[in-house]
């Protein structure tokens, strides 16, 4: 399958190139990025020539041998890029999140479907040994019904934008869309609902916000109908941990002493229970962000060979819709329902009204 790359920041130089070129599925046919040296740094490392390499996404689609669009610009760019990649007959897979509203999402969904191409999403933490490990043992009745799930990540720390473009866009709510709920959160949310095979009702949260706007801490309670589902997570100082408690027992992740990202690479994974011995799962080493078999079951969806890939525009839409129902959670001071109805103010305008309001009040004061 023929890719073209539509921004060319940090996570595809050091991950999504990488990963592509050790899938024998995956070829790399032209790079984008509104900095031109990024897209020509793109090119030299998968191999293109530096006449496929543009400054405007534009010249890139309507390139025949393009299959597919990688789209990793910043947030607030992505739905006129899907846009024009569906209107062009391209597939896509894309960067979460893909959309900074519920109604923005649903637009691209649509979009896609009408023009009949894949809108596929990056929830990578999917092919992590440790998840695919965990989700087995719960199916396997290893720890019985899970009633309660952690996700801690309070050391986390902002990726900064490439220089050539913007290295703080991330700290920019008209750009990033939301701070770490909106760039780590939306890993954990999906990675809990995996862990509970079944929606959240409903979440409450608070959040500490910087001077920029945007959330740099968030402290987040998912309902579900007999369990609940906690997510802790900081641009700051903290730990790492991921537990997951069941009725006959429980999993938890070892991560190396002084992790403090929940998706940091995990030594093992621990499964207790009062019955028993604890059993210690080793993680094999080495561990990536993106892997080559993300690609190849991508190109085996779309082609047909087999369906394999696990996150699509709804998979995409749930764990924004998560996010954005946290900051509404935050907004009235009281637990929002999930799913959100489309006469919720984040619906229609996700978080960047209220996270401005917060930053005119914060320079204010």
């Amino acid at each position: 399958m023929r890719f073209g790359l539509v921004g060319c920041g940090w996570i595809v130089e050091r991950d999504h190139i990488p990963a592509m070129l050790r899938s024998e599925k995956v070829d790399i046919v032209a790079t984008a990025d509104v900095a031109p040296e990024r897209a020509r740094l793109a090119a030299r490392i998968a191999g293109v020539p530096e006449d496929a390499a543009y400054p405007d996404y534009r010249s890139l689609l309507e390139r025949d041998d393009v299959d597919i669009v990688s789209v990793a610009t910043p947030p607030s760019t992505r739905p006129q890029i899907i846009r024009d990649a569906a209107a062009a007959g391209k597939h896509i897979v894309c960067e979460k999140p893909f959309a900074l509203s519920l109604a923005a999402a649903d637009e691209m969904i649509a979009a896609c479907q009408a023009a009949g191409v894949t809108l596929a999403i990056y929830h990578n933490y999917l092919y992590y040994y440790e998840h695919r490990l965990a989700t087995r043992l719960i199916a396997e009745g290893k720890i019985g019904e899970v009633v309660g799930t952690e996700i801690c990540g309070l050391g986390s720390r902002p990726w900064l934008g490439a220089e050539q473009f913007r290295p703080g866009w991330r700290m920019e709510p008209e750009l990033a869309g939301g701070g770490v709920m909106m760039d780590i959160g939306v890993h954990s949310f999906y990675l809990t609902e995996l862990m509970h095979a079944r929606p959240a009702q409903s979440v409450v949260a608070r959040m500490r916000f910087g001077e920029t706007g945007v959330d740099d801490h968030a402290y987040c309670q998912l309902a579900f109908a007999d369990a609940t589902g906690l997510v802790n997570i900081a641009w700051g100082e903290g730990t790492a941990r991921f537990e997951i408690d069941g009725t006959a027992g429980y999993i938890s992740y070892v991560y190396d002493e002084g992790a403090g990202y929940f998706g940091s690479s995990v030594r093992a994974v621990r499964v207790g229970s009062a019955e028993g011995p604890t059993l210690t799962h080793h993680v094999p080493p080495g561990r990536t962000q993106f892997t080559p078999e993300i690609f190849d079951d991508l190109a085996d969806t779309i082609t047909g060979g087999r369906s394999a890939f696990r996150s699509f525009g709804p998979q995409g839409r749930r764990a924004l819709e998560i996010a954005l129902a946290a900051y509404q959670s935050v907004a009235d001071g009281a637990p929002a329902a999930l799913p959100v109805a489309p006469g919720t103010p984040v619906y229609a305008e996700g978080a960047v009204p209220l996270l401005v309001t917060r930053r005119a009040a914060a320079h204010a004061s």
